[in-house]
């Protein structure tokens, strides 16, 4: 949940930078930069959360064939 909000927030960012709404830096190019991180970390965190539960829906898949083998 927390990537997802990460990502929700940058989006948010992204807009409130774009409207150029109050408290945007006079340099806009700084704030996407900044807003851009902000997302790149809630898709790695969420990309990372996602494969290990693959995996360990896999392993858990490979130990219930070996123990109908047995």
């Amino acid at each position: 949940m927390g990537a997802v909000a990460l990502i929700a927030f940058g989006g948010l960012a992204v807009a409130w930078v774009f409207f150029r709404l109050p408290g945007t830096p006079d340099e806009p190019a700084s704030a996407y930069y900044g807003v851009s991180k902000v997302i790149a970390i809630g898709l790695v965190t969420m990309g990372c959360t996602l494969l290990g539960r693959r995996r360990t829906r896999a392993a858990a898949t490979e130990e219930t064939k070996e123990r109908e083998h047995a």
